[in-house]
């Protein structure tokens, strides 16, 4: 951070006159003052963060390509590489764990509870995640529902989830860093995230039921029409304030539609294209990963960690771009783009 100091003559003679602590003191004030008016100028920093999606931990065997146990190993391995970068926080972008406390042979047809509910294969993923020694944040994907009704105190989903995974009462939020925002949403509108004995459970699934096309495989999810509403007070907020703003969502949304993609991608794309600020949607989801650009606006599906021990990214932001590494190479951009954001003046003639 470059801190812009105005000290005037006569301030300096001033200063020269007072003992030393006296000085000390004054300056100290003074650059703390400085700090502050950097900080809230709204001007777009240069930073990095960390990035990972689908570790999908659990205490289990593996299946197919999928190798859940694996999980707490390849987070602390990307994490001792993490913790010796110059990083400004992590995010995880989504299925964090597998299941937790279910048979998961019987699901989604059956959800068949296993004694006791004790959250162990949350508590250890956790546990790993949080030795990042920089501020995290997490992001919830369809997996991390993958849970008992209700938890041992009677708790039902999604209450129970929000609270295992340190939320209050939702998981969708945003923030804003060195003049960017960040908004995080949470798939909220799937029948699984839900009690089966519950009245939202009932309306989830049949919006599910009447879904046509192929945005609507049962492992994803959409935004609910609250959390839209949220989100477009944020957006309005964001294009206000001139702010390049970031999207993370655990669901892709760009074509072509398929099984992974948020159910109202439609909606969402129509929504975003009246918000020329935001810059990038960062998601996870489908394990390949995949990128799309729509309308200037960057979709960054991150390969999932499950799969393999080296998905797992640093993601350094600029004025100008964003530039994405993979694993312990950082000379070898996996992505180098360009934002559409803020618009560039016109050059003199």
């Amino acid at each position: 951070m470059m801190i812009k100091a105005d000290l005037t003559q006569s301030n300096y003679i001033m200063l020269k006159q007072l003992p030393l602590v006296s000085r000390f003191l004054i300056l100290g004030s003074f650059l703390s003052s400085a700090v502050i008016a950097e900080q809230q100028s709204g001007e777009i920093g240069s930073f990095s963060i960390a990035a990972v999606a689908d570790i999908q931990y659990a205490d289990a065997n593996p299946r197919g390509g999928r190798e859940p146990r694996e999980g707490v190993a390849r987070i602390k391995n990307a994490i001792s590489h993490w913790n010796k970068r110059d990083l400004d926080w992590g995010v995880v972008l989504g299925d964090i764990i597998d299941w937790d406390d279910i048979d998961y042979s019987k699901f989604p047809k059956q959800t068949v509870e296993t004694t006791p509910k004790e959250w162990k294969n949350t508590r250890a993923i956790l546990a790993a995640w949080n030795t990042l020694k920089v501020p995290n944040y997490k992001v919830l994907g369809n997996h991390d529902y993958y849970v008992p009704y209700k938890d041992a105190d009677g708790l039902s989903k999604p209450a129970s989830v929000y609270r295992a995974f340190g939320f209050k009462d939702k998981a969708y939020y945003e923030f804003s860093h060195k003049g960017y925002r960040f908004i995080v949403l949470d798939g909220d509108m799937s029948y699984l995230n839900h009690d089966i004995d519950s009245e939202e459970y009932t309306k989830a699934k049949a919006h599910y039921d009447a879904l046509k096309g192929p945005a609507r495989g049962i492992w994803s999810a959409g935004i609910s029409t609250k959390q839209m509403d949220w989100l477009k007070g944020i957006l309005a907020d964001s294009l206000t304030k001139q702010q390049p703003t970031v999207i993370m969502c655990h669901y892709p949304m760009h074509k072509p539609y398929d099984g992974h993609t948020l159910f109202n991608a439609a909606e969402m794309t129509t929504l975003l294209n009246t918000f020329p600020n935001v810059v990038m949607w960062l998601n996870g989801h489908n394990h390949s990963g995949g990128y799309a650009k729509i309308s200037g606006r960057h979709h960054l599906n991150l390969k999932g960690m499950q799969n393999e021990g080296h998905h797992w990214y640093q993601i350094d932001f600029s004025p100008e771009t964003i530039t994405v590494y993979q694993a312990e190479d950082l000379k070898t951009p996996k992505y180098e783009l360009k934002l559409s954001w803020p618009p560039k003046e016109n050059p003199e003639k």
